[in-house]
């Protein structure tokens, strides 16, 4: 049986972090539903100010570095947004063959915060919740891996938020501030194929950057 979706909603939006050559602030701001992710970059500009659903990468250095700064409590988005989700599920470490030792899990660039992080957000008041362990690996298989591996590229914040928007939402999806390119860990081509495809199918509708 698949996922009961949330309720449809007229318009539904996803806000990349690519920077935008035009203004789509009126459009966005106009969606019932807009889902954006980690920096939120445009918001309060370009892209708007409204946030319903945030993103934030609990794994690795970028979630150690927003527990640590107290500015992060005021990132208006996130005191904005109404739920804030982690794309990582712990889970995936135990997929891996052999599954992570304590070791790997505790490494700088592999630990997951997520305990800390969703103890810091409840404190603040904020619904917040773990993306489930399936759209990681929905992720992982559109990236080529037949499930998670060592040293495998990983899936951006993106792509993982457009899965769980497509399994939550009717279609279709505005999508605004992708370009594809940035951190060279990302299989970037493979994620635009992917957009590509969901634009083709009338899933998703590709904005311009």
């Amino acid at each position: 049986m698949e996922p009961m979706k949330r309720e449809a909603t007229a318009r539904i939006c996803l806000v990349g972090n690519a920077p935008t050559r035009e203004d789509h602030s009126r459009e966005i701001d106009a969606a019932k539903v807009v889902i954006r992710i980690n920096n939120t970059f445009g918001h309060g500009s370009v892209t708007g100010n409204r946030t319903t659903h945030l993103f934030l990468i609990n794994c690795g250095g970028q979630m150690r570095a927003w527990l640590d700064d107290a500015a992060f409590r005021q990132m208006p988005a996130l005191l904005q947004a109404e739920e804030v989700l982690l794309p990582i599920h712990p889970a995936k470490d135990d997929l891996i063959e052999p599954p992570l030792t304590r070791d790997e899990r505790s490494a700088p660039d592999g630990r997951n915060y997520a305990d800390e992080a969703l103890a810091t957000l409840t404190s603040m008041g904020k619904r917040a919740a773990l993306v489930d362990v399936e759209h990681f690996l929905k992720a992982s298989a559109i990236l080529g891996y037949a499930r998670p591996e060592r040293e495998m590229s990983a899936p951006s914040t993106g792509l993982i938020a457009l899965l769980w928007a497509l399994d939550t939402f009717a279609s279709p999806i505005a999508i605004y501030g992708f370009g594809f390119d940035g951190w060279s860990g990302h299989r970037w081509d493979r994620e635009k194929a992917f957009f590509e495809a969901m634009h083709e199918a009338g899933r998703i509708r590709l904005g311009s950057v």
